[in-house]
């Protein structure tokens, strides 16, 4: 089990790029974080998210 924003799913053993695939976020503009370190996106499909794990995952947003 892990949280992505707080929501429990049963994704393990997957990298973040598919991650982020698996709960429909669009990748474009966005950060992802894995227990709290910024994961860049370089590592997105090196990095893989195990039973335990907090992800983050933030859109940017512009304006004032």
């Amino acid at each position: 089990m892990i949280l992505v924003n707080g929501v429990e799913y049963d994704y393990e053993d997957v990298d973040v790029g598919e991650l982020v695939e698996l709960v429909g976020v669009e990748p474009r503009g966005i950060a992802v974080a894995r227990n709290g370190e910024i994961v860049r996106r370089s590592q997105w499909t090196t990095t893989v998210v195990v039973s335990g794990d907090h992800i983050e995952i933030v859109t940017a947003a512009a304006g004032g």
